[in-house]
């Protein structure tokens, strides 16, 4: 069977003390005996508040990150890579995550998996002790013909 997995953002939040300007990464690979396919959203600097749930600065489109043959099961990996971006020093956290999506067995045309992935980003010099936590939703869309 014939599929593609299509990656897209939902939402951006973030609650802590490290500022309000922002930028982010979020990278896929996809693995079915071995990588299969890769793709990765960039989101440039914006201003998100404290305690804020946003749609993705300017409205990134969804991302084909695997095309191909759909056996069993495909393994995704993602990372997220946010900035709070600052004058001289910029604040980054990273976080990482994998999860499993079953192929669609017969009659069953897509199938879709939403994910959180958050990241915990600390103030930059450290001696200031202020952090925060950046989230991103995501949605897969495993789609087959």
């Amino acid at each position: 069977m014939t599929c593609k997995l299509v990656m897209t953002l939902l939402s951006e939040s973030q609650e802590g003390e490290c500022g309000d300007d922002w930028k982010y990464v979020v990278e896929a690979k996809v693995f079915s005996e071995g990588l299969k396919g890769e793709g990765r959203i960039s989101v440039p600097k914006h201003s998100l508040a404290v305690g804020a749930t946003e749609p993705p600065f300017g409205n990134p489109g969804p991302e084909v990150i695997y095309s191909g043959d759909c056996l069993t099961e495909l393994l995704v990996r993602l990372h997220l890579t946010a900035t709070e971006v600052d004058l001289f020093m910029d604040d980054v956290g990273t976080a990482s995550m994998e999860f499993k999506m079953e192929c669609p067995g017969p009659g069953v045309s897509t199938i879709s998996k939403e994910v959180d992935i958050t990241a915990g980003v600390r103030e930059a010099p450290a001696i200031l002790n202020k952090h925060s936590v950046f989230t991103v939703s995501a949605k897969f869309e495993l789609i087959c013909e």
